[in-house]
């Protein structure tokens, strides 16, 4: 990696740990995250063991860790930015949580040895990282040969227009955003990291803009030329993301799309 790829990459995570500093309460308070299919989901495909040791990448408000560790003996929980580690372990102590451990780690360096753990998981959190693909392979390090790891984010359609314009309004309302994927680049990441895909699943999440907006603390004026950039959008983009309007003409919600993808790791020939 070239000297000024490095800085960038770094400059990417400040820009993550400055946005998760600000919004952390709001991330472990979120309605959206604390339950929706995609975690049960994750949850039902887990394939869990009593005396497994799973590992949480990123875990933001701390929700994923909190519904896999009745079904595991320890969870490691991880997250790039202090202030969210923090707000994670406050949020999952209150709920009774007592085979958690906390570390701060970034998910492409991740500092555990290999075939350290059985399951891992990483849940709307990837879109946020440098490089995706250099995570997967780090996942697929720490993993134990036939050990699972389950795969939750935001995507971006497999068209060019409609991939062009989810990254915008992402990168628009969070500047920390890096890309949303699409499912060819997930299945091409776990490919190359030696983790065959299970299953994979995707799903249809409505955003209401208010809420969506307020959890990263748009500025008053960015969320009204934001929405503005949305309703002036092309119809059939408008169309695929189910763009819903008020009676009052402002945005009410949108709709995009999510996909679980299970990987396991080869077991050893």
């Amino acid at each position: 990696m070239s000297q000024t790829s490095s800085q960038s990459n770094q400059e990417k995570k400040a820009l993550v740990q400055e946005y998760f500093s600000r919004t952390a309460s709001g991330y472990v308070s979120s309605a959206v995250l604390r339950s929706s299919n995609d975690l049960k989901r994750l949850v039902e495909m887990g394939e869990w063991q009593a005396q497994h040791h799973a590992l949480d990448i990123a875990t933001g408000g701390g929700h994923t860790a909190l519904a896999v560790a009745p079904h595991v003996a320890r969870i490691t929980v991880t997250d790039l930015t202090p202030v969210m580690l923090e707000a994670a372990r406050a949020f999952l102590l209150s709920q009774g949580v007592t085979n958690a451990e906390f570390q701060l780690a970034d998910a492409e360096d991740l500092p555990f040895a290999e075939a350290s753990f059985d399951r891992v998981t990483c849940r709307v959190a990837p879109h946020h990282f440098p490089d995706a693909g250099k995570a997967v392979q780090e996942v697929a390090r720490v993993l134990k040969p036939g050990g699972l790891f389950l795969l939750i984010d935001n995507i971006a359609p497999s068209d060019a227009v409609l991939d062009t314009f989810v990254n915008t309004v992402e990168k628009w309302r969070d500047p920390s955003h890096v890309r949303a994927y699409t499912q060819e680049e997930w299945q091409s990441f776990f490919a190359q990291a030696g983790l065959l895909i299970d299953e994979a699943e995707t799903f249809r999440k409505t955003h209401n803009y208010d809420d969506w907006t307020a959890l990263a603390q748009l500025p008053a004026t960015e969320k009204a030329v934001l929405e503005a950039y949305i309703l002036a959008s092309e119809e059939s983009i408008r169309r695929y993301f189910a763009v819903n309007v008020c009676d009052d003409g402002h945005l009410k919600d949108f709709t995009r799309d999510t996909l679980l993808l299970k990987g396991r790791k080869k077991l050893a020939s």
